[in-house]
């Protein structure tokens, strides 16, 4: 067997697959609209979080069990079959009539047409461009979160820290889409879950009980999944179908870049520690703050 052949493949099918993610992440999204009824996308957005929660809890612990029983080969077989389950579910989804369009030659041109005619929608669009600027912000902060966690360990000076907060935000993301359906979906309610996402964090820095320290993220995950969930519903809800894809490419392209932004400047510090929670925590609620104040300013009508 060539060793240097499989590595190789491996290289190739993950680049190959990040590819299909970055179309398949913003065509998810977008054709919710299509299959879902618009007062429904809540419940099936909160359903869906749900289930990929107990996915992504669950599937590390089988993939362990596949690997004890059976090979590595087996274990990707395994993995590219689920690919191919998902291809063939996603073509049995109901279709709505194709508009009858005047076929034309598409061009590299044509793509940054339709990144300008986007970003154009976006700037009219007030309610949706606060939205995004909330979102891209929020990014950069949770990007620094992100980094961090890595060095719980030696942040708390326990060997189970990384894993004991990790569970937490599990257990929080998933009572998060459960309770997500139940709340009011508007920019208010959207703000004060931010808030409370900032709490959570904020609450990883200060000198408590190691058990609350670690629950701020358990706080952190609850009310970040029901602020994503509702987040994207509005998105889904507000924008115009024939926009929604390069909405939701924008969005996706903002939080893809403030990562390393966000990273680079966590980086520059000469040290981490828990105050940096401390520190993200307080720039999320700030952040919310004076987002609130300009939504009672200019968005009375949407609280």
């Amino acid at each position: 067997r060539n060793d240097s052949w499989m590595i190789g493949a491996l290289i190739v099918a993950n680049i190959v697959q990040a590819i299909a993610f970055a179309f398949s992440r913003t065509a998810n999204k977008a054709i919710i609209t299509e299959v879902v009824e618009k007062d429904e996308i809540v419940i099936y957005n909160s359903r869906l979080e749900l289930v990929l929660q107990v996915v992504g809890v669950s599937s590390p612990v089988l993939s362990f069990l596949v690997l004890q029983f059976a090979s590595l080969h087996m274990t990707l077989l395994l993995d590219s079959l689920t690919f191919f389950i998902a291809f063939v579910l996603v073509a049995f989804l109901p279709k709505e009539e194709a508009k009858v369009q005047e076929k034309k030659a598409f061009t590299g041109r044509d793509i940054f047409v339709d990144i300008k005619d986007g970003l154009h929608y976006i700037w009219h669009q007030q309610e949706i461009f606060f939205l995004l600027l909330v979102a891209s912000s929020v990014n950069f902060f949770f990007a620094a979160f992100e980094f961090l966690l890595p060095f719980s360990n030696q942040l708390y000076g326990s060997e189970g820290a990384y894993a004991s907060i990790l569970t937490m935000g599990a257990i929080g993301s998933i009572i998060g889409a459960l309770l997500a359906s139940k709340i009011k979906a508007n920019i208010y309610n959207l703000l004060i879950l931010l808030a409370l996402t900032g709490v959570g964090v904020f609450m990883m820095g200060l000198p408590l009980p190691t058990f609350l320290s670690f629950s701020g993220n358990l706080v952190c995950e609850l009310f970040m999944t029901i602020f994503n969930i509702h987040f994207f519903t509005q998105v889904q809800t507000k924008v115009e179908s024939e926009f929604l894809g390069r909405v939701l490419s924008t969005i996706f392209t903002l939080a893809i870049l403030f990562m390393p932004i966000a990273k680079g400047f966590m980086t520059v510090l000469p040290s981490v520690h828990l105050s940096s929670f401390l520190i993200i925590g307080s720039g999320v609620i700030i952040l919310s703050c004076i987002s609130f104040i300009y939504v009672r300013t200019h968005f009375e009508k949407l609280i």
